[in-house]
């Protein structure tokens, strides 16, 4: 079978939607199928592009088995909306013209970012082939939720857009419970709608190098580090972080802090002006050195704003932190919260409130105890939520897509 994966993000790009569409077409290609990716230039949070790449129109490449194809966008920072507004619709319509070119039994498009959904409804009509929507994020609910834009017409006709694609779609695949729910609730054949969630590659975070120098870099040793690793975006709401950070300055903890995104200066900024001494900024790094900041963590924060999205949202570094057997702070409610808390695998604190987390860092720090069962807790997790295994139940419902659009009565 020959699949068509479009995904604005993808390796060496190192974010959640990057690491899943790669980590599924790998497996995918080791099953036997035949997948090309349409995806842009490596430029995610930045909006510039990572060496050696450049923005050109049109680029080929194998990456273990995967043919790569790389097309122009207009390339923009993760931040602001016209300019990112740009960089989506101009991916819809490059990843359009290319994909007319690619040769494919079933299109899979995947969000978070809507309009990748526009170029697969168009590519399917155009073959005349089945295609999934995988619903990474409900846009545009999330760019409300965020505050980034207020309702207005372009939002409307956002949601006018993201009905046409649950119609259209041959199959819908949600990445949480949640979000199927609330797709369910909109109107969506329950039946139409599959879940399969976030995961990691237990393989890949195997195979993290040892931090011991990287512990001497940082100038760390012999200290309680609580890290963040990941986006530096508006969700986030990395503030808290600073905050629970000044409450404990006379502490022997040291806050780590990893990526790049819309709120990383801002972030900074606050840092500086509260003359913080006991938190360090590292900016975007590789995959493989991501995992080796994760393994120098004693502790590892998820922190997310307190918006209507966050009953429904899962981040990835939940997986990423738990494979590693690193106790978490959850700083969420809803979906996130409850994983961590069935798996016991880590605390979980309200939402944006610096005094809650600070205090649960420090519970951390002085139980040994409890961070061992933490460990465990997270262990556990990762095992099952596996990417070998998810991409495979991601691979059955492309199948299903595929054996549906095949069918007489179609």
């Amino acid at each position: 079978m020959r699949i068509l994966l479009l995904t604005d993000n993808f390796v060496p790009e190192i974010n959640s939607p990057a690491l899943r569409a790669y980590e599924h077409a790998k497996r995918w290609v080791a099953a036997g199928e035949d997948v090309t990716v349409l995806t842009s230039i490596p430029n995610f949070p930045t909006g510039r592009p990572l060496p050696p790449y450049r923005n050109r129109p049109y680029q080929r490449e194998i990456i273990e088995g995967i043919t790569v194809v790389r097309v122009w966008t207009w390339l923009a920072a993760n931040r602001g909306i016209l300019w990112r507004s740009l960089d989506f619709l101009s991916f819809a319509g490059s990843s359009f013209v290319a994909g007319m070119f690619q040769d494919a039994d079933v299109i899979v498009a995947t969000s978070p970012q809507l309009l990748t959904g526009l170029s697969g409804r168009w590519l399917a009509a155009l073959k005349r082939r089945p295609w999934v929507f995988e619903v990474r994020d409900l846009w545009p609910d999330s760019i409300v939720a965020v505050g980034m834009m207020r309702e207005n017409f372009f939002i409307r006709a956002l949601h006018r857009l993201e009905q046409q694609f649950y119609r259209h779609a041959t199959r819908i695949v949600a990445v949480s419970d949640g979000i199927r729910d609330r797709l369910v609730a909109r109107g969506v054949p329950a039946e139409k709608v599959a879940v399969v969630p976030n995961g990691v590659d237990l393989r890949r975070i195997a195979a993290a190098a040892s931090p011991e120098s990287l512990r001497d870099a940082l100038n760390v040793r012999g200290k309680f580090v609580v890290g963040y690793v990941g986006t530096h975006g508006m969700a986030q709401g990395l503030e808290v972080v600073v905050r629970a950070a000044q409450g404990l300055s006379r502490a022997e903890i040291h806050f780590l802090l990893v990526g790049e995104g819309a709120r990383r200066q801002p972030v900074m900024a606050l840092a500086h002006a509260l003359q913080l001494d006991n938190i360090t900024f590292v900016g975007l790094v590789p995959l493989a050195l991501a995992a080796e900041h994760l393994r120098l963590c004693d502790a590892v924060l998820i922190p997310l704003k307190r918006t209507d999205q966050i009953e429904i949202t899962i981040p990835g570094k939940i997986f990423e932190a738990a494979a590693l057997g690193k106790p978490m702070i959850v700083s969420a409610e809803g979906a996130s919260a409850d994983l961590v808390q069935r798996y016991g695998a880590g605390l979980v604190v309200p939402p944006e409130d610096p005094e809650a987390l600070a205090s649960a860092i420090m519970r951390l720090r002085n139980d040994s105890e409890l961070r061992e069962k933490l460990r465990q807790g997270g262990l556990a997790l990762a095992r099952d939520f596996d990417r070998e295994r998810l991409a495979d139940a991601m691979l059955e419902q492309i199948r299903l897509a595929a054996g549906a659009a095949a069918m007489p009565d179609r």
